[in-house]
């Protein structure tokens, strides 16, 4: 099988590491992960599979939603 490395910032390597099980390759880990969520067809298929998700730490969630607020900002909405 032929491979192509990929570059990940520092924090999703933390992340995948997070959810790596024992033994397992990374391209396993990433491969498991996306067909745990292409195998969503429901909202309720959807939450079981977010529940495997990490939490999200401090950061990335003040992070996520300074972004949203910034965008809140500036985004402009037609109402008509």
């Amino acid at each position: 099988m032929s491979t192509k490395t990929i570059a990940v910032d520092t924090r999703v390597y933390e992340k995948l590491s997070g959810v790596r099980r024992e033994g397992e390759s990374f391209s396993k880990t990433i491969d498991r992960l996306i067909d745990h969520v292409g195998a969503a067809h429901t909202g309720r298929d959807i939450l079981r599979s977010l529940a495997a998700v990490p939490e999200l730490s401090y950061e990335d969630a003040r992070v996520m939603l300074a972004v949203v607020a910034e965008n809140r900002e500036t985004e402009t909405w037609d109402n008509g």
